[in-house]
């Protein structure tokens, strides 16, 4: 499901992953520069909202070099206003095409050298990031880049109101211990994801699920007092990353299908795909 162009526009305003995937984007364009040396850079900007907000805000740094830009929306509305932001600062000695179509199944004519596609919530909720880079992924060049180069979600126990607390005044790291069950997902250009049709236990007929396996909640004093939680970790290009707290799109996320905890439980955990993605925990019976 992907978000209208307004809140689209909002994204803007998640300062750390704003700067995180522009200072990406410019790293990732100099590099690809060095590997293609004879021939104009093609980039394919996917879910590129009103704004382009990612590449946008460097295109200055490149305006003289031969740079072949797609953008790629489903909503209109959001290309009318890269277009006017192209025209208004003055890119349009650039080779630039403006797509309206859905990234989770387009199809471009060529292979492009830097693919972008940031179409994502916290622990890949609501929005189609797995089903776009599972589309756009293997449609990129050899030698090229995705970005976000990879996308991690791992699921453990923690104090997460305890963790908000110290962020919100101020402190710089989470407050309390972690316990890792696992790492559920780790979503890349080159995953290969396959789906089944039902889970294990047969009860979701009819849905698109990835099967991501069973994990054990360990024997623990104090875990009345943690909560099961989706953490979000994400690599942008090379040394960009964002972390826990750095971003709207990496604060964990409590798993709220699961009420009751007790030491030893089997928790199995899938990724429902559809209008409305996201993971699904059920106890082992």
């Amino acid at each position: 499901m992907a978000i209208n162009p307004q809140a689209a526009a909002h994204c803007v305003n998640d300062t750390g992953r704003s700067v995180a995937f522009i200072r990406g984007v410019h790293s990732a364009i100099k590099a690809l520069q060095g590997r293609f040396l004879d021939q104009p850079l093609k980039i394919l900007y996917a879910g590129c909202g009103p704004f382009a907000t990612l590449i946008m805000a460097t295109l200055v740094r490149f305006r003289d070099d031969p740079l072949e830009l797609n953008f790629l929306d489903i909503h209109a509305g959001s290309l009318e206003s890269v277009q006017q932001l192209i025209t208004h600062f003055g890119f349009g000695s650039q080779t630039i095409k403006l797509i309206n179509a859905d990234a989770s199944s387009y199809q471009h004519t060529d292979a492009p050298h830097l693919i972008i596609a940031e179409t994502m919530q916290k622990a890949l909720e609501q929005e189609p990031q797995v089903a776009v880079t599972a589309n756009l992924g293997p449609q990129l060049s050899c030698a090229g880049v995705f970005i976000p180069e990879k996308i991690t979600v791992d699921l453990g126990l923690a104090d997460l109101s305890g963790e908000t607390a110290k962020v919100a005044n101020g402190g710089s790291r989470i407050a309390g211990p972690r316990h890792w069950l696992g790492t559920l997902l780790e979503l890349t250009a080159g995953a290969t994801l396959v789906a089944a049709s039902e889970s294990a236990d047969g009860k979701t007929e009819g849905k698109s699920l990835l099967n991501l396996g069973v994990f054990c909640v360990p024997q623990l004093e104090n875990l009345a007092q943690l909560e099961l939680a989706l953490f979000t970790h994400i690599c942008v290009f090379s040394k960009y990353k964002l972390r826990d707290y750095e971003s709207e799109i990496t604060l964990p996320l409590k798993c709220h299908d699961v009420k009751a905890l007790g030491g030893g439980d089997q928790l199995r955990v899938s990724y429902e795909l559809g209008p409305y993605p996201r993971f699904c925990v059920s106890h082992v019976h």
